[in-house]
């Protein structure tokens, strides 16, 4: 999931949203430099999908080509005050410009929309320098020019190698922001040349204001489900909302809390057969995807058992009880089992998504893999 979600998400678009919840630190890092006269070329921002990146990004980007500080002389030792916000004008003509993304010093490079209509999986080489070769020429107004490179951690490494080539060598008054979501992902030669604001999760009282304002018509229940399911990221808590995560996560706790722990036991089938049948149906166009939500969570699911087993700290019950019946799974099939299982089902979930299986039995023969059976892994360990 892209940082950058749209206007019909519930809120604004990054580039149009004037508000940063959550993350005053980042502002400050950004002021102290800038009132220092000591604003590097290029930032890396990194953190999880969905918790502000590039809503900081462009508020970065429109204090920048406003002028900041500079414009009333702060930068450089002149009598008014500096800034102690990055907020400009949400009215004015530098911030209308940039939520279109028409200011003519603003270049924005992201993964664009194939032949088919859909959205390429990488940044390619060729779409990288030309946005490099954008960026030396001259400047449209006189002043900054500020470039945006949304989830840059989807460069592939000819593009992200071209990148380099204008973090090495960046044209005066130009400021680079990446927004990345996974930091290791990224050159550490790339790193090394930008200076990282690193965010944090945002804190349930953020998600759960964001959520509400977005969705106002979530019962309560279902919203503090999907605050505890964001783990601090409100995209994160939108799509799940939107694919009616609420309820297909009681669906996935009661299943998999139903799973046997002995070889006495048996898959629930009527449970199973109900869920096959939940999310076996594709959505059609504008519609929420269950199969892929819904899955996530099984992973989600697996992955706090495991961590409960261990005896990890911190925590949360999304639903009472579920991260005993978690541990108790994970000790009846045990650790290393348990881990086979996820990769099947990862497995058979790519399947699904690259040969267009049938939903309904994926649903099925995932399930079926999580229940307890020594053939099953023999099986497993011997691919």
């Amino acid at each position: 999931m892209s940082d950058a979600a749209d206007e019909t998400a519930g809120l604004p678009a990054p580039a149009a949203n004037p508000d940063l919840l959550g993350h005053e630190w980042a502002e400050r890092v950004v002021l102290d430099a800038w009132n220092a006269g000591r604003m590097p070329h290029a930032w890396l921002i990194a953190g999880a999908p969905g918790i502000g990146k590039a809503t900081l990004a462009y508020r970065i980007a429109r204090f920048v080509l406003s002028g900041g500080g500079e414009a009333a002389g702060g930068l450089f030792g002149a009598a008014e005050a500096p800034p102690t916000s990055l907020a400009i004008d949400r009215d004015g003509r530098v911030a209308r410009l940039v939520a279109a993304e028409s200011h003519p010093d603003l270049k924005i490079l992201r993964r664009q929309l194939t032949d088919r209509g859909t959205m390429s999986a990488v940044v390619r080489v060729d779409e990288v320098r030309s946005f490099e070769g954008s960026l030396r020429l001259r400047s449209a107004e006189g002043g900054w020019r500020v470039a945006i490179v949304d989830e840059a951690d989807r460069m592939n490494r000819n593009a992200e190698n071209a990148l380099l080539k204008i973090l090495e060598e960046p044209p005066a008054k130009t400021l680079i922001i990446l927004v990345c979501n996974a930091l290791n992902s990224m050159l550490p030669t790339t790193r090394s040349r930008c200076r990282r604001l690193v965010l944090k999760p945002l804190a349930d009282s953020i998600v759960s204001d964001l959520l509400l304002r977005a969705r106002p018509t979530l019962s309560g229940a279902d919203a503090t489900i999907l605050i505890r399911l964001s783990e601090g990221s409100v995209g994160r808590a939108l799509v799940l909302a939107d694919a009616g995560g609420a309820d297909l996560y009681r669906m996935v706790a009661a299943l998999m809390a139903a799973l046997p722990v002995d070889r006495r036991g048996s898959v629930p089938g009527d449970a199973v057969h109900a869920l096959a049948a939940a999310w076996g149906k594709r959505p059609k166009e504008g519609e929420a995807d269950a199969f892929g939500a819904g899955m996530e969570l099984v992973l989600w699911w697996i992955d706090r058992a495991v961590r409960a087993a261990a005896g990890a700290t911190g925590l949360q019950e999304i639903l009472p009880g579920d991260l005993a019946a978690g541990a108790r799974w994970v000790a009846a099939v045990g650790t290393e089992t348990v881990f086979r299982r996820r990769a099947e089902v990862v497995r058979l979930s790519r399947l699904e998504s690259a040969l267009n299986l049938d939903r309904r039995q994926v649903v099925l023969d995932s399930v079926n893999c999580l229940a307890l059976g020594d053939g099953l892994d023999r099986g497993l360990a011997a691919e």
